[in-house]
């Protein structure tokens, strides 16, 4: 072969980016709290028909006229409790796919704050929209969703077209869950959309903002800019709008 005719060197590309991520530990917790729970409303007669409803009150569920009475607490508690096998093995499956990948991306302690605030986000709407019972960890798993849907959108300008791609699937998941809701009367939907918009704030505020930084041997890092005071001011601020939220939907007229 002539020389001349020889193809120019290629250059050598550069090693891939790696984010800075953290080892999932909370969601492990999290799945571990839901199936000992689920256990125990099994064992107290959860899956009786006549009585599945009145186990699930007892255990904390989110039931209106019993958290206007002053039982607070079920906001919370009511995002353990499932009704029946198939509702916990779906939201379990969700929690462990969606809930790996952001505890990864954003942190254990972030993660648990995301994930709590937006549970209590989607049941405070619905103890003002739904006025019936409701309970399951959907409320914190569309927070997930959320929370990644500002995640891949604040960071568009490192992902480019691979990020596009995850943007439009997330969202496309959630247009389809909102539609499937819509159609199926027994889902909580005012749950889903509060933990939705729950996590999509969190998740903004909360996000890492990458930026990529080239040393001077060339070698490149990508390192988060998102500031952590001003994060932590954010989360004070969402919890204040929480607050003010549920005091709104106390002041609703019950049936």
């Amino acid at each position: 072969m002539n020389p001349l005719d020889a193809p120019p060197p290629v250059a050598p590309q550069p090693p891939p980016l790696r984010l800075p991520l953290s080892r999932p530990r909370v969601v492990y917790g999290l799945l571990i709290i839901i199936g000992l729970v689920f256990v125990l409303e099994e064992l107290s007669g959860a899956s009786d028909d006549q009585k599945g409803a009145q186990v699930l009150i007892n255990l904390g569920a989110n039931y209106a006229p019993l958290v206007a009475a002053g039982e607070y607490w079920r906001l919370l508690t009511a995002n353990f409790l499932h009704i029946g096998f198939f509702h916990v093995a779906l939201n379990g499956y969700a929690l462990y796919v969606l809930g790996q990948e952001t505890e990864a991306i954003y942190g254990s302690r972030r993660f648990l704050v995301i994930f709590l605030l937006a549970a209590l986000a989607g049941a405070i709407a619905s103890f003002a929209f739904t006025h019936g019972l409701s309970a399951g960890a959907s409320t914190g798993i569309f927070g997930l969703i959320g929370t990644m849907i500002a995640y891949f959108v604040r960071n568009r300008k490192v992902f480019g077209a691979m990020g596009r791609s995850r943007l439009n699937n997330l969202l496309f998941v959630a247009a389809i869950n909102v539609v499937y809701g819509l159609s199926v009367p027994a889902i909580d939907n005012w749950g889903h959309m509060g933990g939705l918009l729950g996590g999509l704030l969190l998740g903004w505020l909360l996000c890492p903002f990458y930026q990529i930084e080239t040393a001077d041997d060339g070698s490149r890092r990508v390192i988060d800019r998102n500031s952590l005071r001003a994060e932590w001011i954010g989360v004070g601020l969402v919890v204040v709008l929480l607050v003010v939220a549920f005091v709104a939907a106390l002041a609703i007229p019950r049936r």
